[in-house]
């Protein structure tokens, strides 16, 4: 029987419990109280994107009759996938698919794995709020990231150098580049970065630079940067919201325990919370998707 320890103001009311129930030997000083008093948490970990949509959608869930507590912590895409595989967490929050070793190593420990996509992320095109255009397209934008466009006055603007500040890597720039760039690469003289954070900030201090971060980044600070409208030959493609990327709630197949919050999360009532933050409801599709 497993048990969990209380504080010792917490255990005075469970002694005559905890002596009827739990293992003879058991120091009730310490505080032993036996497992059933109060469900255990749901354990959570992964992708720190993820992390605020998921701890919202929790704390409304855990409102509900019989909802266990949750334990949620952003410990990074693979963290999470490798803490759900060693039996460390029930769910994995993910920013990218599983790759083909994860799928893998789920396969030889014989575990089958279920995906949720739990929503999408806004994919922002960022300029200096300093820059004149509002707009460029698919074309030209793959051009820009790829150094075959150098100058703003090729896009309509000024006689001035772009300057395409990046992440050097991770799931946001190799999905930006399969997506808009298709076998592109990106310009050698870009310049690098760690992350959507610094991206955004390097951005709003470089008049004539361009940069693609996350759009919850980027809605914030408006004040700083400007967003670019994405252009097609569709004008019904035309759109600032054009490009997205899924991103992922994994958990063991036949979890009768998960289902309810699962459910919850991909229903109308929550993915109606998280229009207008820069994530997108799961259903949505991508204007800029070929598939």
């Amino acid at each position: 029987m497993r048990c969990k320890v209380f504080s010792e103001s917490r255990t005075r009311g469970f002694v005559k419990w905890a002596v009827l129930g739990c293992v003879t030997g058991l120091l009730l000083s310490h505080g032993f109280v036996c497992a059933g008093d109060e469900p255990s948490p749901i354990v959570i970990r992964g992708s720190s994107t993820l992390q605020p949509l998921v701890e919202e959608w929790a704390r409304i869930y855990a409102q509900s009759d019989h909802a266990p507590p949750f334990d949620i912590e952003a410990s990074g895409s693979s963290e999470g996938l490798e803490s759900l595989l060693t039996g460390e967490a029930d769910v994995a929050m993910a920013s990218r698919p599983m790759t083909a070793e994860e799928i893998s190593a789920a396969e030889e420990k014989g575990l089958a794995i279920h995906e949720t996509i739990a929503a999408r992320m806004g994919i922002a095109v960022i300029v200096n709020s300093d820059n004149p255009i509002s707009s460029v397209s698919i074309t030209d934008l793959a051009d820009v990231f790829s150094g075959t466009v150098t100058t703003w006055q090729s896009l309509g603007g000024p006689d001035e150098p772009i300057e395409v500040v990046r992440k050097l890597s991770g799931w946001s720039p190799d999905f930006f580049r399969r997506r808009i760039m298709g076998d592109q690469e990106f310009a050698a003289d870009s310049v690098i970065v760690d992350s959507k954070e610094e991206v955004l900030n390097e951005v709003a201090d470089r008049q004539w630079s361009i940069g693609v971060t996350g759009m919850p980044e980027a809605l914030p600070a408006l004040d700083r940067v400007s967003l670019l409208r994405l252009t097609s030959g569709d004008s019904n493609q035309d759109s600032t919201y054009a490009l997205s990327r899924p991103l992922f709630l994994f958990s063991l197949e036949n979890s009768q325990r998960l289902q309810p919050f699962l459910s919850y999360v991909t229903s109308p009532k929550a993915q109606q919370m998280i229009v207008d933050t820069g994530f997108y409801p799961a259903q949505q599709a991508d204007a800029m998707s070929k598939e």
